[in-house]
């Protein structure tokens, strides 16, 4: 399934407007379009694998999001995702990856490349402990990640990778 040429826009102060939000899904493709939200321009929940997106201009919102993950037992991993020669605009984050306890999620081959972030408040955010209840015990199941060609004005990928280099292996 393709979605091109998509414009979504819900009030910056809105709770819980993803933009767009699969789960259990193969084999999508969105490309060259704008999301501006109150929460995450794209979610990927449990079971998203194939997905390829590009060219998105994302913000206001929370930025590009895999996950939360973890969150039942034998849950769907998230696999094979790309994103490229895209935008992020007075976001909260960048891309984020988020799983949480008490059972582990799993991400594998991610791609993002060739991204622009402008006013970006967390380039990349990856929580391995995601809780927001904050009553959860820590799992953590490492995942490999690739980034190339990150630009923003107030980070540099080698800055990222420095200060996450117990968490993420690049």
């Amino acid at each position: 399934m393709t979605f091109e040429h998509v414009n979504i826009t819900a009030p910056r102060d809105s709770p819980n407007t993803d933009g767009i939000h699969m789960a259990l899904s193969s084999n999508i493709s969105i490309r060259d379009s704008g999301i501006a939200t109150g929460d995450d321009c794209i979610s990927l929940g449990p079971g998203s694998e194939n997905i390829n997106m590009a060219g998105i201009a994302c913000g206001p919102g929370h930025g590009i999001s895999i996950g939360s993950l973890g969150g039942a037992p034998d849950e769907p991993h998230v696999a094979k995702v790309f994103l490229g020669s895209s935008t992020f605009t007075d976001t909260m984050n960048g891309v984020q990856i988020k799983t949480k306890a008490p059972y582990q999620g799993a991400v594998s081959d991610i791609t993002f490349q060739d991204i622009i972030l402008q006013n970006v408040n967390n380039p990349i955010n990856i929580d391995q402990q995601y809780c927001p209840s904050k009553q959860c015990g820590p799992q953590v199941q490492p995942f490999h990640a690739r980034a190339s060609s990150l630009e923003t004005s107030t980070w540099s990928m080698a800055e990222v990778v420095e200060k996450h280099h117990q968490l993420v292996q690049m």
